[in-house]
């Protein structure tokens, strides 16, 4: 008997399913059409069209800054790195940290605070400002 390989995850793109999401909501084709033409899962494509979830949605764990944080935090890697100050990844770490303690009652890092694991997923979720090229 052959192994099935499982399935991966999140083989679609945002610009993809804004696409079929369009298509759908202004019914040029049925959520079923769209998801095949765009090649985006039919559930997700539902779900958003349906209202149930944001088109700016992302898979997986929220994370524990908001955007707006995230977005600070990015803003003060390129200010610093501008100006020939590069930050280190436990200096990102430390400041995202802070950032968290700041939000008393949201999602929190645990004792121990953000980790290089925290890290490698920030750059992830921030391909666009090259966050590797700022940091020392």
């Amino acid at each position: 008997m052959e192994k099935q390989k499982p399935k991966k995850l999140c083989q679609w793109n945002q610009e993809d399913m804004s696409k079929a999401y369009k298509a759908a909501k202004l019914g040029q084709m049925s959520i079923a059409q769209a998801s095949k033409t765009y090649n985006v899962p039919r559930m997700t494509l539902s779900d958003r069209v349906k209202g149930k979830v944001a088109m700016d949605a992302k898979m997986g764990a929220s994370t524990v800054l908001t955007s707006e944080d995230e977005i600070s935090l990015v803003n003060y890697i390129e200010y610093m790195a501008q100006r020939g100050f590069p930050l280190s990844v436990s200096q990102v770490i430390g400041f995202a940290w802070c950032i968290a303690k700041e939000h008393p009652g949201a999602r929190v890092f645990n004792e121990s605070g953000p980790t290089e694991k925290w890290w490698r997923g920030f750059k992830k979720d921030n391909p666009k400002y090259h966050l590797e090229d700022r940091i020392h």
